[in-house]
Formats: structure tokens, C-alpha cells, sequence
């Protein structure tokens, strides 16, 4: 099978592996399918409009770039046969491709600047593959490294940038490998890496553009695996301080606004910026709600003795 004497490499088409020697010209470039393991993701905090982002294509700055080789194979594969493992595509257009489509998955519109144009996208996604290794043998080790920076397209001023790792190994089984299971495992660790990549990168553009968002997460959880180098910091929380403005007999009024530290008026009467708690007399009271850029919100509400009554607010442009 082998009659130019040199290795076989072992193919990897979106799920399929096959062996080929290595003097074949490689394929057309394609996009590879992606499985949805390996990572929990929850969506972005809801939103009015998607936020629109650019991705362009990741850089591969493996030392062994821009070769498809991705690893070894050591060990028995039940349905192929080879010893190197290669992509049927740029590990770049790869990793891009997943990129893409965790953005989309995860409530972002997405699209690839160097084949759609740069649009009217409120962020620009660039990056660069660190590592990319897959090698087969009586524990299967990958390991991915991606570092992805976003920046704001109107100021060119980075919002977030960071490193994201994924290592891990495993035992294939006493029924072995299969070129599915292969490819199975590799998706499931690069869908690590997208979901932490655009869950930590997303908390950040969010942050940036708060007035596009019904609400805001407070604080983004430290992920294991990320190394973030920049970030938008945490709006500050502040604290509701209760205003009295009634007898002992009041009651309560909590009001919360998105975005934060709108002014708020009972009639014509000015009591401060929300959030905020006032203590009034029973009824019904007609409260008017200003944040500059946003739409007035007046809304009439009844306190009751006693009671507190809480009202949320989502300013509108």
C-alpha cells in the first residue's frame, strides 16, 4: 500500500479518517463539522438586538504551521490505518469555522469579515492558534490554545483579550479507537474552547454596549483554562439606599432600572438615581423615570402600607 516508502498519513474529513500516502495531493479545503459536546454554554443575557461581530480568520501560529498535521497516531485504529494524523482543511479555517459558530449559538450575529466584508459590526474578532495537537495511542492527549482579542470597531480600543487552554486525555476502551470517535473527541475539545472563549469574551462586549441588553450578568465567574489579559470591568454595584419620605405607617417603593442610574421623579419632584428604595404614604403615585439617550418611562404605582413594591425597568432608546 505503501509503495513510495514513505509514512501513510492518516486523513481527518469532518468525522472520517482514512489513510493516503503522504506523496496524494490534499483535498479541497471544507468545512468541518462540528459536534456540540465538551462544553456547557449558557447564552448571552437577553438581548434587544443581537450584537453584531466580525470574526477574521485565526492566525495558525503552531511552530509547525501552516502544515495539517496535527498529531500521531500510535496505537491500533480499528477502521484506518496510518501513523500521522491531518486535517482535510487549514487548522486556521478549522478553529475559525467553530469560532463562528459558538458566536452564532450563543445569540451573537456573526460573520467572516474576509468573505462577507466588515459591515456594520459593533466588534472586531481576531486570534491566533497557539497549540493544536491530537496524538493517538494508549491515552489520546489533545491539547488546543487559543488567544482571541475583541475590539471595539468605532474606537479600535481592545474590550477583551485572553488565552484560552484546553488539555486533556483519555482512555479509548478495551473496544479501542474509531476514526468517529477520533473526530468526536477533537470537536469536543475544541467546543471547550469556543464556549469559554465567547462566554468570557462576550460578558465583556456586553458590558461595552449595556444599553443594547434587557440585563447584565453583575459579575463574569473566573473559568478554569482562561487567561484573560483584558476585560471590561464589572458596572459597580451600588447599593439602594432607602429615601424616607412618609410616616412610620409607609410603605415601600424599590425601583431598578437597566441601565443603571436613571433619575427618577414622583410628579415634578426630583428623588434621586435609581436603584433606589423610597419609604411613601399609601396610594397610588405617578413616577417618571429620565437617563439621557433613553426614552422617559412614566408608570403609575400603588404602595400599600407596610408593603414593598418592587419595579424593574428596562429604559428603551
Amino acid at each position: 500500500m505503501n509503495n513510495s516508502g514513505c509514512a501513510l498519513r492518516a486523513l481527518l474529513f469532518s468525522g472520517l479518517l482514512f489513510a493516503t500516502c503522504c506523496a496524494a495531493a490534499p483535498p479541497e479545503p471544507r468545512p468541518a463539522a462540528m459536534t456540540g459536546g465538551g462544553a456547557t454554554q449558557t447564552g448571552p443575557a437577553s438581548v434587544s438586538q443581537p450584537l453584531h461581530v466580525n470574526l477574521s480568520r485565526y492566525v495558525d501560529g503552531r511552530p509547525a504551521a501552516p502544515s495539517r498535521k496535527i498529531g500521531d497516531i500510535r496505537t491500533t485504529v480499528i477502521d484506518m490505518h496510518g501513523t500521522e494524523l491531518l486535517l482535510d482543511q487549514d487548522v486556521s479555517a478549522f478553529v475559525t469555522n467553530a469560532m463562528l459558530g459558538e458566536f452564532g449559538r450563543s445569540g451573537f450575529r456573526a460573520t467572516d469579515v474576509d468573505n462577507a466584508g466588515p459591515g456594520n459590526a459593533a466588534f472586531a474578532v481576531t486570534g491566533s492558534i497557539k497549540d493544536l495537537t491530537l496524538n493517538v495511542a494508549g491515552r489520546d492527549e489533545v491539547s488546543i490554545v487559543v488567544e482571541t482579542t475583541v475590539r471595539d470597531r468605532a474606537s479600535g480600543k481592545v474590550i477583551w483579550s485572553g488565552v484560552v487552554t484546553e488539555k486533556a486525555d483519555r482512555y479509548a476502551g478495551v473496544t479501542g479507537n474509531t476514526r468517529k470517535s477520533i473526530m468526536r473527541y477533537l470537536d469536543g475539545a475544541l467546543a471547550t474552547v469556543t464556549a469559554k472563549t465567547v462566554s468570557q469574551a462576550g460578558e465583556s462586549m456586553r458590558r461595552a454596549h449595556p444599553e443594547l441588553l434587557r440585563e447584565i450578568n453583575a459579575m463574569a465567574k473566573a473559568v478554569p483554562g482562561v487567561k484573560v489579559l483584558v476585560a471590561v470591568p464589572a458596572p459597580e454595584v451600588i447599593a439602594a439606599a432607602p429615601v424616607n419620605t412618609g410616616s412610620a405607617a409607609a410603605g415601600r417603593l424599590s425601583i431598578v432600572t437597566n441601565p443603571a442610574r436613571a433619575k427618577v421623579y414622583l410628579g415634578d419632584v426630583y428623588y434621586g438615581l435609581s436603584p433606589l428604595k423610597l419609604d411613601l404614604e399609601p396610594g397610588v403615585h405617578a413616577l417618571h423615570v429620565k437617563l439621557d439617550g433613553f426614552k422617559t418611562v412614566s408608570e403609575k404605582v400603588s404602595v400599600r402600607k407596610g408593603d414593598t413594591t418592587e419595579l424593574e425597568l428596562t429604559m428603551e432608546r
